[in-house]
């Protein structure tokens, strides 16, 4: 045989181990695409049927449904969930303390994207009525955070809206009311409500 075959083998045989390594990845699921479409509801049924507790609850928190969602969350094992269960939390207004221990041994042990883990400390923070140390972490990522949306997150993104409430929220505490409003009138647009104004869904 000729090396030439040799060769087409060999590339066959890798082109077939990339194809099934992309399709093992899964990078995006059914539930995250329904999120992405703004279609909450049947996400949340969704991810109930795929067994997904972590998309589950971040498809109920953007339909207000807090409670619901720290449930779900505590049955995920991702190390997001704790994340999720402190910012609920701090929504609901409830367990404050624990939001922010919380929210702190998730920085910690998990630190990502920092400057948003430190906006959600911001607003446990401030719902706790601690002012003073919300705007101090808040001035101390402001410029990361104004870069982040305006250079690497600039597409709509319903996972995203409530880090823009976030914002908003810290905004408006440190006297900026245009961005305050207009970073509201962004997450309304990525797909979030600011429920404590309104009943639950």
């Amino acid at each position: 045989m000729s090396i030439w075959f040799w060769v087409i083998l060999i590339a066959i045989a890798l082109i077939g181990w990339l194809f099934a390594y992309m399709i093992a990845q899964k990078p995006v699921t059914n539930v995250q695409q329904l999120i992405a479409q703004k279609r909450f509801q049947e996400a949340v049924a969704e991810a109930e049927r795929a067994n997904d507790p972590l998309h589950r609850a971040e498809a109920l928190k953007l339909l207000g449904r807090f409670e619901e969602a720290i449930a779900s969350y505590e049955r995920s094992g991702d190390p997001a969930a704790r994340e999720g269960i402190a910012l609920s939390l701090a929504h609901l207004g409830r367990d404050l303390d624990r939001a922010r221990q919380m929210m702190e041994l998730q920085i910690a042990q998990y630190p990502q994207i920092q400057e948003f883990q430190s906006l959600a400390l911001a607003y446990i923070l401030l719902r706790a009525g601690d002012r003073e140390g919300a705007l101090r972490l808040y001035r101390d990522n402001v410029e990361l955070l104004e870069t982040r949306f305006r250079d690497d997150y600039t597409d709509p993104d319903p996972l995203l809206a409530e880090t823009l409430f976030l914002f908003s929220e810290l905004a408006e505490a440190n006297g900026e009311e245009m961005r305050a409003e207009s970073l509201r009138r962004q997450a309304g647009l990525w797909g979030w409500t600011d429920f404590r104004k309104r009943p639950q869904a």
